[in-house]
Formats: C-alpha cells, structure tokens, sequence
C-alpha cells in the first residue's frame, strides 16, 4: 500500500470512530520548556526532545534554532500535511506541497523597548502544489483544508489562554 492510499484509509477510520464515539477525538497535549544556564531550553513531549536557542546578538548561544522558528515550521509543516491529508480523502493527486513562510518584525519587541510590538507586523504564506488535478478542484480543496488547519487557526484567530505561576526553591 502507497503511503497516500494509507494516509487516506487512516483518515477514513478515524472519521468513522469519532462519528460514533466523538468523545474519543478529545485529546490533551501536554509538553514542558526548561530553561537552566543561560537562554538555551530543551521543550519535551510525547517521547520527544527538541532543544530551542535564542541568537548570540541577543544572549543565546544558538545552541538550536529560535523558538520562532519552531513556531514558522508548525504553520508550513501543518498547512503542507493538511492539504495532503485533504487531498488524500477527497482522492486527488498531489505530487508535492510547498508551503513558504515571510513574517515582518521589529526586535525591539522582544525586548520590551517602547514604541514596538513582540508580535509580527505581518505574515505571508505562499502554497505552491505540484499536481495533475485542474486548478480549480485544487484551489477548492485548499480553502477548506485551510479552514479547518489548527495551527494556521491558532496563529490567525484569537483564543483562551490562561496562565499560572509558581516558584519553588528547587528546579526540576
């Protein structure tokens, strides 16, 4: 079985048990940042290690790429495999995704200076698609995997998001 075909069937049976029991589409992640000397950071989750940095200009010791960076991967690599994913159950042929990332910033705002944002001015995402299928049925089934992206959804929409603080005299 091709890995397409596979991708689709997945996707079929998973559909076909949260139709039935939506409760078990109900998940929770759960992952953790720690930070020690300096600014490097390792982020775990799920068996997972992946070790964050921020650049020398700034404190770091790029001893792995920036958090931004991982926050830009998320957004491709999601809109990339949603529009595979898309593509697989509506059975069109898709021989690659490309999926760019352009964000403006003023890096005063990371560093709290007056007069600047944190957040990015602007993001631009060009979606280059490699396939046989007519353009028009390609572009239909792009909008509706965008609209149901999560990652393009948690950047673009506002949400929830509530905080906590402790401190203890021991790190962990």
């Amino acid at each position: 079985m091709d890995r397409n075909t596979h991708a689709r069937d997945a996707q079929l049976r998973a559909i076909s048990v949260y139709a039935t029991r939506p409760e078990s589409a109900r998940v929770v992640n759960r992952g953790s940042a720690l930070v020690g000397d300096g600014l490097s950071c390792t982020y775990e989750q799920d068996g997972h290690r992946i070790a964050l940095d921020m650049p020398k200009a700034i404190g770091g010791s790029e001893e792995g790429p920036s958090p931004g960076f991982f926050g830009r991967a998320a957004i491709c690599g999601c809109i990339a495999i949603g529009i595979k994913m898309a593509a697989a159950r509506d059975d069109l042929s898709i021989e690659a995704v490309k999926v760019g990332i352009e964000q403006d910033w003023d890096n005063r705002g990371i560093l709290a200076m007056e007069g600047a944002s944190p957040g990015p001015g602007a993001t631009r995402i060009a979606i280059e698609i490699t396939s046989p299928e007519p353009e028009e049925k390609i572009e239909t089934m792009v909008h509706r995997a965008l609209d149901h992206d999560p990652w393009l959804l948690a950047f673009r929409d506002a949400q929830p998001v509530t905080t906590s603080v402790s401190v203890s005299e021991d790190v962990r």
